[in-house]
């Protein structure tokens, strides 16, 4: 299968949407803002599709003024499709370093044009075990551009996302001996590289109140509330992605969906997309080539006895050709000196034609302080697996808690404590089995202290048990910086 059928795919969807858009574009703009905020928990993000709501529980900062009269507007005005913020006040209290930019950058913000702009900074070296003791440092630089086109007063229902991403210095990956790297950040855009990247450009259109689509370039995160942000939560990958889907679900790339929202407590998402996607190619090259990949995810929202909370299901499959971890040795080298007698062709190695994961992903509060809602103490966790072919990781699992603003005077403070596993796959060939342990886990520490809403400096400790052979127990310490300007 190949991208070749997204044309008559898209077609289909908005021969059979766009009328009914059309005919109840009254009723999209006069959905309150209310309803909206019931599908949204988070920063938006191509794998919640709930963000595209306004969130007053996460990144809303109230206002003396424009606040009141945005909620004095429920009756007559369209909901929010990114979350507000307000720029405005000193320089102790305000979320972003430079302000509101004279006003103008809490004008644009009230008509729904938001611009990001953040600089992340990490030292991390190990203390016991691993293979190198030196300090690695590293930053990032992200900027993201959000435009709310009904908010804008130009049609409802439309979200337009870009964002950039820049990466210089180097992680401490390489010197823990794991397979997850204990420094997830250092990931994006590129692996390795000094380099800046447009790492998202897509379009988002709500055609009804319960149904959109999307179109463009995407960059994955996930949105667990205690456990998917690298720049605030944990380093390390195992607490920011789930690996079992990596080799289906490329870093960055091209894609086109559908998001279904049959009740305000439930989200569908599907999505298809280019498998050879990357941050430094935009893309079109491989689009209709290489392999194509599917990934659907059901949201549900939770809130027993009142508390809220997730849960995610979903799957992810791909049509990509890749080299089996299972090869025949003696066929090989069979194959290899038939080839150096010239009596055949040259050797080589036994690839798969497809490959799937399914993966599970929650977050539940059990405490949320009075007259608020999302400061508390929750846990989360994540499991996956895989028929172990393509992927080393056949089965992953990871747990922990997470907590928001609990200290009195320290509403902005974060916190975390997790434990991950992964077994490693039992196709794995004999070479690779004699360097790699048969599992790996590790356990992260970490507390986000606000010196300021824009400013956040994160004390964080991890103990590794790593999957290479040979290799002792790591003890990685490190500190992050971050500024949002």
């Amino acid at each position: 299968m190949r991208l070749s059928f997204l044309a008559p795919l898209l077609g289909f969807v908005l021969v059979l949407v766009v009328p009914y858009w059309v005919a109840n574009a009254r009723e999209l703009k006069a959905t309150e803002p209310q309803q909206a905020k019931s599908t949204s928990e988070s920063g938006a993000d191509w794998l919640n599709w709930s963000a595209l709501a306004m969130n007053d529980a996460d990144t809303h900062m109230e206002g003396p003024v424009t606040a009141a009269e945005r909620e004095s507007e429920a009756d007559n005005d369209m909901p929010w499709l990114i979350a507000w913020m307000d720029y405005r006040g000193d320089l102790w209290k305000r979320p972003a370093l430079t302000g509101d930019w004279f006003g103008a950058r809490q004008d644009l913000m009230d008509k729904g044009i938001r611009f990001d702009i953040s600089l992340t900074q990490i030292l991390q070296r190990n203390w016991a075990g691993g293979t190198n003791y030196q300090g690695r440092y590293q930053g990032g630089l992200d900027l993201t551009f959000l435009l709310d086109t009904g908010k804008a007063g130009l049609w409802p229902g439309g979200l337009l996302k870009v964002k950039g991403e820049a990466r210089y210095g180097r992680s401490n990956n390489a010197n823990t001996g794991t397979l997850m790297p204990v420094n997830f950040d250092s990931l994006w855009p590129v692996p390795g590289e000094d380099t800046m990247q447009l790492v998202e450009f897509n379009y988002t259109q709500f055609l009804a109140p319960w149904v959109g689509v999307t179109l463009g370039k995407f960059s994955p995160r996930e949105n667990n509330v205690f456990s998917g942000d690298e720049t605030e939560q944990f380093l390390n990958t195992a607490f920011n992605i789930n690996p079992t889907y990596i080799t289906t679900v490329p870093q960055s790339f091209l894609g086109a969906g559908v998001i279904l929202i049959p009740h305000e407590d439930v989200i569908l998402t599907t999505l298809v997309l280019d498998s050879e996607g990357s941050a430094d190619r935009c893309g079109f090259s491989t689009v209709f080539e290489g392999g194509t990949s599917i990934f659907q995810q059901l949201e549900v929202k939770v809130k027993p006895f009142g508390l809220p909370g997730h849960q995610r299901v979903g799957w992810t499959w791909s049509d990509k050709s890749r080299i089996r971890l299972e090869q025949d040795t003696r066929n090989l080298i069979m194959s290899w000196i038939r080839h150096r007698l010239g009596l055949g062709g040259r050797a080589t190695l036994d690839r798969a034609s497809s490959d799937w994961a399914l993966f599970y992903d929650f977050d539940q509060y059990f405490y949320v302080v009075p007259g608020t809602k999302d400061r508390g103490i929750g846990v989360f966790g994540r499991f996956g697996v895989t028929d172990g072919r393509v992927n080393p990781v056949e089965q992953f699992y990871s747990i922990g808690v997470g907590a928001k603003g609990l200290i009195p005077g320290r509403e902005n403070d974060s916190f975390g404590v997790g434990y991950y596993y992964l077994d490693q796959s039992d196709k794995v060939g004999p070479i690779i089995r004699r360097l790699m342990d048969n599992n790996e886990q590790g356990v992260e520490l970490y507390y986000n202290i606000a010196i300021t809403p824009w400013l956040k400096i994160t004390p964080d400790i991890q103990v590794i048990n790593p999957m290479r052979d040979g290799v002792n127990c790591t003890w990685v310490a490190g500190i992050r910086l971050k500024m949002e300007f």
